[in-house]
């Protein structure tokens, strides 16, 4: 694929690109490197791109995918690890952010677990704060199915933690 049909196919979709990630990322800045990391994506794998049925919706994938990406990279870097020694209290607060940094680490890697739809929705929901509504959006599925798809992986995401737990 040429450059000329490449920016026929895709850049027609670069605001709504842009309107998605700033719903997920809820910052213009990431949204804009969000939408930039996704186009130049795409345009490393153009040749693949020349037998699709929807543009727009590849793009919308590729965003809302560049977006998690972004957010799990977000939510990693920001979860600050101090080493306070200064007093017993200091040392009980370390052993239990440790132990909260274990759990969620161990809740990460069970929600690889889910299926893809179920934990795209959950990781909207819980690291980027995006309403049921705009998951729904998001993902093209109605509200009420939004609903079952965050209520099954809830509910499958704290059995899967019984048994990791047992």
């Amino acid at each position: 694929m040429d450059s000329t049909t490449f920016k026929k196919m895709i850049l027609p979709h670069y605001e709504e690109m842009y309107r998605v990630a700033y719903i997920i990322l809820e910052d213009r800045h990431d949204a804009f490197d969000a939408v930039q990391e996704a186009v130049v994506k795409l345009w490393t794998k153009r040749e693949e791109l020349e037998g699709i049925q929807s543009a727009k919706g590849f793009c919308m994938t590729t965003i809302k995918r560049q977006c998690i990406d972004m957010t799990r990279t977000r939510y990693r870097r920001n979860e600050p690890l101090d080493i306070a020694l200064e007093n017993d209290e200091a040392d009980d607060d370390l052993v239990k952010r440790i132990d909260q940094r274990d759990t969620l680490e161990k809740v990460t890697q069970l929600m690889d677990t889910l299926p893809a739809i179920q934990r795209e929705a959950l990781r909207l929901r819980a690291y980027s704060d995006c309403s049921v509504k705009e998951i729904s959006e998001l993902l093209g599925i109605t509200t009420d199915n939004t609903r079952t798809l965050l209520s099954r992986a809830r509910r499958q995401l704290k059995e899967l933690y019984k048994h990791l737990i047992r």
